[in-house]
């Protein structure tokens, strides 16, 4: 990669190594355990070998992508999720909301304040909205698995 890693990312990396359990078979992904979703959006909390393989892809991919954004979570069927712009000047890494053909807009002033917000609304404190989003997201349980709808807001 073009950049290092923000710390705030390495140490969760280093925790957790992401959130995405597999199912694999002989080798071969076939597709994200429904498991391994717990961030709103229904993204999943890439490990180090996907961060590293989204970045080369997204940066390859040219377009706008910068060598300074560092992927770090996506959905699990579409090109839209979360990257880290190292490359702000500000001492913690904003997280950046990217989705396909649309430009990236921030989201969270870091990925504490990310991881925050969202353990809050895990436990029950208000929904999680990002920073310029007017919908508020909320967890719920379907079929024994945690996925995130829009909050119910009052008129």
């Amino acid at each position: 990669m073009a950049t290092t890693l923000p710390p705030e990312l390495q140490a969760w990396l280093l925790l957790n190594n992401g959130s995405t359990a597999k199912d694999v078979l002989e080798g071969c992904l076939y597709q994200p355990h429904p498991d391994s979703v717990f961030l709103p959006g229904d993204n999943v909390f890439l490990d180090l070998g996907q961060v590293v393989d989204e970045y080369r892809d997204l940066l390859a991919g040219g377009a706008d992508w910068q060598p300074e954004w560092i992927p770090f979570a996506q959905q699990s069927d579409a090109p839209y999720g979360y990257f880290l712009d190292s490359g702000a000047g500000s001492a913690q890494a904003p997280v950046m909301y990217f989705a396909e053909a649309a430009l990236p807009k921030l989201a969270f002033p870091s990925l504490a304040d990310f991881l925050e917000a969202t353990a809050d609304t895990l436990e029950g404190r208000g929904g999680i909205r990002a920073l310029g989003n007017r919908v508020p997201y909320e967890p719920a349980v379907g079929e024994g698995f945690l996925r995130w709808k829009r909050a119910e807001t009052a008129p």
